[in-house]
C-alpha cells in the first residue's frame, strides 16, 4: 500500500512537471513578437519558414525531408496549422519535402505560380492539395498580402503569365516576392535567373531590402552585379549543399557580394540559418 501511494505521488509530481513545462513554452511562444526568417538546411536545395509578430506560419518551397524535424522545432505543439505555403516553381529540389508537410499540418492557403510540368512529385503534390481542397492561388503581379498589421508579402513575378503554360525553363517561372515586416524587407528569388532579374530591373520596381535570398543557390545565371546593387542587401542567404556536383555557390557571385560589402551565409558552412528581427536589429542565429 505504502508503495502505491509513493508510486501515485511521483505520476502526480511528474504530471505537475509536465504541464508546467507545457504552460511555460506556451506563454514563452506567445510573448515571442519577434520576425524570424529560418532558412532551413537541406542540403541542395530551398525550405524556408517564416513566423511573423502575431505568430503566422509560412513556408516557401522545402525541398526533401532532411529538414522537417527543424521545422517541427518551430511549429508549436498547441497549433499545427500552417498559413500559407508559397512554392516558388515545381523543380524537385523546391517541392519534394512539401508532400509530408501537407500531410502533417492544416494548410490554410497555397499559391504556386501554375506553370505545368511533368515531374512526378509536382504531380503528387497537385494532387494531394486537390485531396485536401486546400485553396490554390495564383497572384498578380505587384499584388499584396497583408498578413497582420505592418506585415505584408508583395509578389513582383510572374503573375500569371504562365498559368496552364509549360516553359522550358522553369527557374525563370519562380515567384519573385518581397515579406515586408516590422523595419525590414526579405527578397526571396527562388531559381529566377538573369532574364527574369532584367525584367524586374526595367519596370523600374524598388528592389531594395535587407535580406535577399540569391537565386538559384548562387549559381552564375543569377545575382547579376547591377541587379545587387539594386537590391542593396546587408545580409545574402545562398541556400546550397556541402560538396554539391554544380558547383554552387559560384566564387564569382561571391565576390561580387563581397564587393557589395554583403555580409554572406550559407547553409553548407552555417547550417540553417534563422533571421530575428526585433523591429530594431537583425540578428542571424546557426544550427547544425
Amino acid at each position: 500500500m505504502k508503495n502505491r501511494k509513493i508510486k501515485i505521488i511521483f505520476l502526480a509530481l511528474g504530471t505537475l512537471t509536465l504541464l508546467l513545462f507545457l504552460s511555460y513554452d506556451y506563454i514563452q511562444y506567445q510573448k515571442n513578437k519577434n520576425l524570424e526568417v529560418s532558412f532551413i538546411d537541406v542540403g541542395q536545395g530551398d525550405a524556408i519558414f517564416i513566423k511573423t509578430p502575431q505568430q503566422r506560419k509560412i513556408i516557401i518551397d522545402f525541398a526533401n525531408k532532411q529538414g522537417l524535424k527543424d521545422l517541427a522545432k518551430k511549429i508549436p505543439w498547441w497549433d499545427k496549422t500552417i498559413d500559407l505555403i508559397i512554392i516558388s516553381h515545381p523543380h524537385d529540389d523546391h517541392i519534394v519535402g512539401l508532400i509530408p508537410i501537407i500531410k502533417k499540418y492544416k494548410i490554410k492557403n497555397i499559391i504556386y505560380n501554375g506553370v505545368l510540368d511533368n515531374s512526378p512529385f509536382y504531380l503528387e503534390l497537385l494532387k494531394i492539395i486537390k485531396e485536401k481542397n486546400i485553396p490554390l492561388l495564383v497572384p498578380q503581379e505587384n499584388q499584396t498580402i497583408e498578413l497582420e498589421p505592418n506585415c505584408k508579402i508583395k509578389f513582383l513575378f510572374p503573375g500569371d503569365r504562365y498559368y496552364q503554360r509549360g516553359l522550358d525553363n522553369l527557374n525563370n517561372s519562380s515567384i519573385v516576392n518581397q515579406l515586408i515586416c516590422q523595419n525590414s524587407i526579405f527578397l526571396f528569388m527562388g531559381d529566377a535567373e538573369a532574364e527574369v532579374e532584367n525584367e524586374l530591373l526595367e519596370q523600374g520596381i524598388n528592389l531594395k531590402s535587407d535580406v535577399i535570398k540569391i537565386g538559384h543557390h548562387g549559381s552564375l545565371s543569377s545575382s547579376q552585379e547591377k541587379f545587387l546593387k539594386a537590391v542593396q542587401a546587408k545580409i545574402a542567404i545562398i541556400m546550397v549543399g556541402k560538396n554539391n556536383k554544380y558547383g554552387h555557390p559560384s566564387l564569382r557571385i561571391l565576390k561580387r557580394l563581397e564587393k557589395l560589402q554583403t555580409e554572406i551565409f550559407r547553409t553548407d558552412l552555417n547550417g540553417s540559418i534563422t533571421i530575428i528581427d526585433d523591429g530594431k536589429t537583425l540578428k542571424p542565429i546557426f544550427s547544425f
